[in-house]
């Protein structure tokens, strides 16, 4: 039987992160993960292949991120844990461990719809898939692909799909727009708008019900009718991989391995993070998905101190997010009014308009946004911004904003750089612009 100081379950951005901190925490920790996969691959890459601005040997990750670390990988699946003997077993061996990592991530839903067995219907996940899918999407018969979800993920498929030229692409989103979970109303509709102004074919409201097909997709079927399809990806969500978990004996749910702000589970010397894990709200403290990347790695490394005798909390998540749409960037972080409104929590919103860069310059494009604040405490609660493609920073700003508990007037008096070529003129910084709406909204009613 083999033995290690850490034994790490799972293959994505948790895995990875958790490898390196422990052994920044410990040099001389024998390490090993195990994974069912025999390739690790960038998720968040994945769409970019299939407009060819990327291949899918460059979106798979090297084993040498984690061997680098004198860590060991083994190809295998964990079927038990032992937690009396701190051992996992795998279909092949087991393992004796004294500190022990679940990061299992998630599986992709697929629901037991009529002719969802069909060929040509793809979920994402998995290296195999994303090579199945390029050869079909560059078949020659292939013409019209339809994208079952509205989420970022999915809105990201739609645009670099169609941006390929070859296709008809299709997006169906259950609810009233897309992107809900993480933009309001105004901001969703110009996604969609964007989607719509590019070919992009967008069903709102719409259930999938069904599809039909001789041995492979040809149409799906909704309850206001059918749709051609020739390929269809299901981006409907995932659920966290618990089984493992569960039969142990570790404290979870269908939203995931309950974890407290150390990353420990419900039984000893047994963390968890990444998709797996359920999440909560750093600004309310509610339960709350946080299923990004982004997270996993910053779960992962607390995770990992905490295992080896350090000691950092996880706040929660803010979960800031990115997504890009042509030429229109969107980003959110925090929470959105129509949480907000669900909850019964009373907000306030400041709204502005400024330029990515001094408007007088010719490249100079139009920003959008919106900062929600706590009606009671003006403490800041979420933002949303759309614009130029230079969002990302902005966002992360923001999430660190949410992080340290910021008001109106933190915002206010925030400093900022200024230069013609790289941000609006100093009167137009964004979030400022927001905070001040807001600011004269209430001196007016004072």
């Amino acid at each position: 039987m083999r033995g290690y100081d850490a034994l790490i379950i799972g293959g994505g951005p948790a895995l990875r992160n958790c490898v390196k901190t422990v052994r920044l925490m410990d040099k001389n920790a024998t390490i090993a993960c195990i994974r069912k996969d025999k390739t690790m691959i960038n998720h968040c890459a994945m769409p970019y292949i299939f407009d060819r601005s990327t291949t899918l040997e460059k979106v798979i990750i090297k084993d040498s991120i984690i061997t680098r670390w004198g860590a060991d990988i083994f190809i295998d699946e964990a079927i038990n844990i032992d937690p009396k003997e701190k051992i996992v077993t795998t279909l092949n061996e087991k393992f004796r461990y004294k500190k022990l990592f679940l990061m299992t991530g998630a599986n992709p839903l697929k629901f037991s719809l009529e002719g969802i067995n069909l060929k040509n219907i793809f979920t994402l996940r998995h290296t195999e898939d994303v090579s199945e899918l390029e050869k079909t999407l560059n078949m020659p018969g292939t013409k019209n692909l339809v994208i079952v979800g509205g989420g970022y993920i999915g809105v990201e498929f739609a645009y670099i799909s169609r941006k390929r030229g070859d296709l008809n692409v299709s997006l169906i989103e259950l609810l009233p727009h897309v992107m809900q979970a993480f933009f309001d109303d105004e901001f969703s509709i110009k996604a969609e708008e964007k989607l719509k102004s590019k070919g992009v074919t967008v069903y709102t409201n719409t259930r999938v019900i069904g599809f039909k097909g001789n041995g492979k997709v040809e149409k799906v079927v909704t309850e206001n009718g059918e749709i051609p399809a020739d390929v269809v990806i299901l981006g409907i969500g995932v659920s966290p991989n618990i089984a493992l978990a569960v039969k142990a004996g570790i404290k979870a749910s269908k939203k995931g391995i309950e974890v407290d702000k150390y990353m420990k589970t419900s039984l000893e010397d047994i963390y968890a993070a990444g998709d797996v894990i359920n999440n909560w709200s750093a600004v309310t403290g509610d339960e709350i998905p946080g299923r990004l990347g982004s997270n996993a790695v910053v779960e992962a490394k607390v995770a990992a101190i905490n295992a080896f005798g350090g000691k950092r909390e996880f706040k929660g998540v803010v979960n800031p997010v990115g997504t890009k749409i042509f030429d229109l960037s969107f980003g959110s972080v925090g929470l959105t009014e129509r949480y907000l409104m669900e909850k019964g929590i009373e907000y306030m919103v400041g709204k502005a308009k400024t330029t990515s860069i001094y408007s007088m310059l010719p490249e100079s494009k139009e920003v959008e946004a919106k900062m929600i604040f706590d009606r009671k405490s003006f403490r800041l609660l979420g933002a949303q911004i759309t614009g130029d493609t230079r969002i990302a920073g902005l966002v992360d700003l923001i999430a660190l904003s949410l992080l340290k508990k910021l008001s109106i007037e933190d915002i206010l008096n925030l400093q900022y750089t200024t230069q013609p070529e790289l941000s609006p003129q100093p009167r137009g910084n964004i979030w400022v612009s927001c905070a001040e709406n807001v600011w004269q909204e209430m001196k007016n009613k004072i």
